[in-house]
């Protein structure tokens, strides 16, 4: 296949929705002989932050020398960037060949009457199958929903990381933090560590799971914890305390409290993996995490004579990671904001911490079934945040050229509500950069 072929391919497929459970995804790595079998693999769950948190331990792997396959969702721009292998993006010729191959599990699992995987399925076999061919030491995955019943769950980790819990896919995991929870905890598997940066309910959940299948746990602020942060440019230095090693002092130019948890994750993560790897050091993890970057997670850019945010910030949780960081890097500067919601967010969760009194929203439709109607947000902003102005815009590219012509040098324009919007705005600020 193609990749259009494969892509075409994939579409169709989502047509199934999204159905959780492990029969399908079971059946189809078993057609292709289990490669997720052949190397070691960390497993990453969370509400938010599970992305950096799998970025920041991939390359704290591959700086030290080892092969590290990623996977992750959903993607920005392109498919590719789903499965990775160090930092570098499958190439689409590869990618198309990897689902063709998948295909054919797949047609060989429905005559045996198991019924049509889903499309996220379909991708996690492809990740996993790639990654064996490719001969990687550690597979990094991230979680595509919840964890339980999550397709990636079919893996025995080395160690398990659960971010953090907090509201956001209630139509799979449950209506309530403690069912969302119940979910997360679900990738818990016997005698395999697990760190988290949970709290509260949520963390209690995940104690009395990890002491039912005999997992050790690591839990932020009981085990490992954050000493002191200080913004600097280009990023933030964190100093990160564990129980049983000296504090490691980091930077990271991903900005905002959020990441300093995030990074804290990472480090108690990857000490563990160290326990048993020696090619993986203190230096070598220190200089990964310097070099981490993850597109559209307070993503700061600055041209056009004007300072452009690009960041997901697409439930609660998020919002306020962006409110807090905002503030922390601009104050109370006013801002031009091009947002997109889905329909089953909270959407005044987001608005409340994202638009203050001043700002200028241009809201636009996401590229995706699942958007919020433009009118009906204009709508829940006026009410929201009465002092704010807010209109529609026809797509994320008129919205930014709307944003541009109406600001000055040195203004703020950010893009957030949803990951669906990033892909386009990226493109459209690369493509007036380099013009």
């Amino acid at each position: 296949m193609t990749y259009q072929e494969a892509l075409a391919y994939l579409e169709q497929a989502s047509s199934f929705g999204i159905k959780p459970g492990l029969e399908r995804i079971t059946a189809l790595m078993e057609a292709l002989g289990n490669p997720q079998e052949d190397y070691k693999i960390v497993h990453v769950t969370g509400t938010n932050g599970k992305g950096s948190v799998t970025s920041y331990i991939s390359y704290a792997l591959f700086t030290s020398g080892l092969r590290v396959g990623r996977f992750t969702s959903p993607h920005l721009q392109s498919y590719t960037e789903r499965i990775q292998i160090n930092d570098g993006n499958i190439t689409e010729e590869a990618f198309g060949e990897l689902i063709n191959r998948v295909k054919a599990a797949v047609d060989s699992i429905i005559s045996n009457g198991v019924e049509a995987p889903t499309q996220f399925e379909m991708l996690t076999a492809a990740a996993f199958l790639f990654f064996k061919e490719q001969g990687v030491d550690y597979a990094v995955v991230e979680v595509g929903l919840g964890g339980l019943l999550d397709s990636t769950n079919i893996v025995t980790p080395n160690v398990s990381v659960i971010t953090n819990v907090s509201i956001d896919h209630q139509a799979y995991c449950g209506d309530t933090v403690e069912e969302i929870a119940r979910h997360k905890a679900g990738i818990i598997k016997s005698k395999v560590p697990v760190v988290t940066a949970a709290q509260g309910t949520p963390l209690s959940i995940i104690e009395d799971v990890a002491k039912e299948k005999n997992a050790k746990l690591y839990a932020f602020n009981k085990d490992f914890g954050i000493d002191s942060r200080s913004a600097v440019t280009g990023g933030q230095m964190i100093t990160v305390s564990t129980n049983d090693a000296a504090p490691a002092m980091l930077f990271t130019t991903m900005a905002g409290i959020h990441q300093s948890v995030n990074l804290a994750c990472a480090l108690m993560a990857v000490r563990l993996l160290m326990q048993d790897d020696k090619s993986i050091s203190e230096e070598t993890m220190r200089e990964g995490f310097a070099r981490t970057t993850w597109a559209g997670r307070f993503e700061v850019k600055r041209g056009l004579d004007r300072t452009f945010i690009f960041d997901g910030a697409h439930n609660a949780a998020g919002a306020e990671s962006f409110g807090m960081t905002y503030a922390e890097l601009f104050k109370d500067t006013p801002k031009t904001i091009v947002m997109a919601i889905l329909k089953d967010k909270n959407q005044e969760a987001i608005i409340r911490e994202v638009v203050k009194a001043g700002d200028t929203v241009l809201v636009v439709p996401a590229p995706t079934d699942r958007t919020e109607v433009p009118e009906a947000l204009v709508e829940v902003i006026r009410r929201t945040v009465p002092k704010a102005t807010a209109q529609t815009a026809d797509s994320v590219e008129d919205a930014l050229a709307l944003a541009y012509k109406h600001t000055k040098t040195g203004d703020i324009i950010a893009v957030c509500g949803s990951l669906y919007i990033l892909g386009d705005a990226r493109q459209w600020f690369n493509h007036e950069m380099s013009h």
